[in-house]
């Protein structure tokens, strides 16, 4: 019997050891699904859509290497980058205790975002889950991941390594804010003609148009004022040009309640870009009444100020979007026809 002893003990440890891996990488396999959050490579992923409790709904969809939001507009890429460093880094720091469990359930299926994120433009999603309220503490986020189609029993509370706050935020459903503010994108070989008009002062208004790869044909808009004997300069025209590679909006306004009247009264300023492609980009700038928001509410005498002097309102995307611009922005944009030609040395 004892020349077996050491055999029978060698069994023994190992079915323990069979038993011990076999119970532990059950149970580890388990909890690993139930915390896998994030996704592992950013480039394979073809599509997200985050679906609030008030049915808003977004998906993100890259086209010919662009995201796009809800198959309409381009997506502002600081909010595609902030979602994406949240779907990448989201890390499990703790299941919920026992005693807030029910508490932050009923939370959840109160207020929640859900979550489907697809790779390899497949038609399932590898990965769905919930996202909830910030903890107490505004340093975590509740989550619930959804397996085989079911939520899991269990929420955790989730962070960013390395970076303070919750990230619900990060999972905005708000189209508008979704939407890009770029109103245009242009190299200067890419547009074809080009149109600033001012109502009312047509000897400011002017056009241009391309000649040849490296030349433009400058005219006012009212042939009378044509400055024939003087010859305007292709590098002033060149130099502006370079202006409009990137021009952004600062805000939509799109429930201004007197968007419709404003509309209505004549622009300041119509700024007409013709691409390459012949599609024309308008934008109609309108002054901006005076409000709690205009840094200048009086002017060097006193008297309250009408207009706000840093913003104009403006109509975009064929007067479907009413918007706010910078002056800062769109003031390089608002030259006249005489500025193009010869300035003398003083």
């Amino acid at each position: 019997m004892k020349k077996f002893l050491p055999y029978l003990i060698l069994i023994l440890l190992l079915a323990g050891a069979a038993a011990w891996l076999i119970l532990y990488k059950t149970s580890g396999n388990a909890e690993l699904k139930e915390k896998a959050f994030a996704i592992d490579n950013a480039k394979d992923v073809s599509k997200i859509t985050l679906l609030d409790q008030d049915k808003k709904r977004i998906e993100l969809t890259k086209i010919n290497g662009v995201w796009m939001v809800n198959g309409k507009f381009p997506a502002r890429d600081e909010l595609v980058q902030t979602l994406f460093e949240a779907i990448t880094r989201v890390t499990v720091l703790c299941p919920v205790a026992k005693a807030a469990h029910d508490n932050v359930l009923r939370m959840m299926l109160e207020r929640n975002i859900k979550v489907d994120i697809y790779t390899d433009n497949k038609d399932q999603p590898v990965k769905t889950y919930y996202v909830g309220g910030p903890t107490p503490d505004n340093q975590g986020t509740y989550m619930l991941l959804e397996m085989d189609g079911k939520p899991m029993a269990r929420p955790y509370i989730t962070y960013m390594p390395n970076i303070r706050g919750y990230m619900t935020f990060r999972y905005n459903t708000n189209e508008e804010d979704w939407r890009s503010r770029e109103l245009f994108n242009y190299n200067e070989p890419d547009i074809k003609a080009l149109t600033v008009e001012y109502p009312g002062e047509e000897e400011k208004s002017f056009s241009l148009h391309r000649l040849v790869a490296d030349s433009f044909e400058l005219l006012p808009l009212e042939e009378e004022k044509h400055l024939k004997t003087e010859p305007y300069q292709q590098k002033y025209i060149r130099q502006y040009l370079g202006f409009y590679s990137s021009i952004f909006f600062e805000a939509f306004d799109n429930n201004f309640p007197k968007r419709d009247s404003t509309m209505g009264t004549t622009p300041y300023c119509i700024i007409s870009v013709t691409g390459a492609d012949n599609a024309v980009n308008k934008v109609k700038l309108f002054y901006m009444p005076i409000s709690r928001r205009s840094k200048m509410q009086f002017d060097e005498k006193g008297n309250e100020m009408t207009y706000d002097i840093d913003h104009y309102h403006a109509a975009v995307n064929n007067d479907k979007d009413f918007v706010i611009v910078q002056y800062y922005v769109f003031g390089k944009l608002m030259r006249k026809y005489k500025d193009f030609f010869f300035k003398p040395q003083q």
